[in-house]
This record gives C-alpha cells, structure tokens and sequence, in this order.
C-alpha cells in the first residue's frame, strides 16, 4: 500500500460562515487559483468555520496573494 505523505490540497484560511467562504474562494479564483472549501471534520472546531483549500503546488502563493488583499 502506498503512503500519501503528500496532499494535494492544502489548508490557507479558517473562513467564518460560508458567505465569507464564498466571497474568498471567489477571490481566489479570479487571481487563478484553483481552490476548494469544506468544514472541518474535528468536532472541536466551531460549527460556522470553513477551510479554505489552495493546490499544494500554489499554496503559500496563494495565502500571501489573500495577505496582500488584507484577509
């Protein structure tokens, strides 16, 4: 069986509530990054929050592109 050492996505934000969660996927999207959102899966995470996802590959590009927008 072969391990996943790697993923192929990456967590970049905690979004509060899906609204927000939309509005920085749509963000993202339009500076071309390829991005995804779900809600955690631990219980101890708040019941509105939503990890953003960016590519591995383009992870840290894309967190500091939402850092320079002021998120």
């Amino acid at each position: 069986m072969r391990s996943n050492r790697t993923s192929l996505w990456r967590v970049i934000y905690i979004a509060r509530g899906e609204h927000q969660a939309q509005q920085i996927e749509s963000l993202l999207h339009e500076a071309g990054f390829l991005v995804d959102w779900k809600r955690p899966e631990t219980s101890s995470a708040r019941r509105e929050d939503i990890e953003i996802r960016a590519l591995e590959s383009e992870a840290e590009e894309a967190r500091q592109y939402l850092l320079e927008q002021g998120l």
